[in-house]
């Protein structure tokens, strides 16, 4: 096995760990950050509901239930490395297709969503380069995604990815508005909306939009 793969499927195992011992109380422990967060990833949505829609880094399924109670007739598929946290979105959203599987490696064909969501998990993505390639490769012509993530252009955002670097071994990096926009555009999307915002005392949020 090559070296970087090796390294790349090692760091993967600590994200897949992590929450696989947190997925039975992380709605419970993280509900005000959860409610805060996905609201703000509903928000730039305009969907006629009949929308193929992919959710990477789905945890829980919490946005998956979000999007199924505001729009019941949407395909939507779920990805996430945590078989644990896949078992409790099954038990929210059982119209919903869950799949194991990394980011950079999506098991799905070329064109097949119209949305790829990618909400507070970008931070984890050690080749954050070919995640985007494969968002990209997955969404047909003219199709959107919807990246929020944690914002590193707060300093209280700043300082908790120095302090994360330490001691969790399944984060990896937190990005700047202006680096997460370039990146975007480097991955081959036209950027529509791209904005900050504090959602409480701690956490600064970003989102940004972009078109194939």
């Amino acid at each position: 096995m090559p070296k970087e793969h090796s390294k790349t499927m090692t760091d993967h195992s600590h994200v897949r760990r992590s929450y696989d011992e947190l997925a039975a109380s992380y709605d419970t422990r993280w509900r005000k950050y959860i409610d805060a967060t996905l609201a703000l990833a509903m928000e730039p949505l305009e969907l006629t509901g009949h929308e193929r829609v992919l959710d990477v880094g789905c945890g829980t399924g919490e946005l998956l239930r979000r999007l199924f109670d505001r729009w019941p007739r949407l395909r939507v598929t779920g990805v996430d490395v945590s078989p644990n946290m896949l078992r409790r979105a099954a038990e929210k959203c059982t119209g919903a297709a869950l799949l194991a599987a990394e980011a950079h490696r999506l098991p799905s064909t070329d064109g097949c969503f119209d949305v790829v969501i990618c909400a507070n998990a970008f931070h984890y993505f050690r080749r954050p380069d070919c995640a985007l390639a494969e968002f990209r490769r997955v969404l047909r012509p003219a199709g959107r995604l919807l990246l929020v993530d944690w914002c590193d252009d707060y300093l209280s955002c700043k300082l908790c990815s120095l302090w994360l670097r330490w001691t969790d071994p399944a984060f990896h990096h937190a990005y700047t508005l202006r680096a997460c926009r370039e990146m975007l555009q480097q991955s081959g999307f036209v950027v529509g909306m791209a904005f900050h915002r504090r959602i409480d005392w701690l956490w600064g949020q970003m989102c940004l939009t972009g078109e194939t």
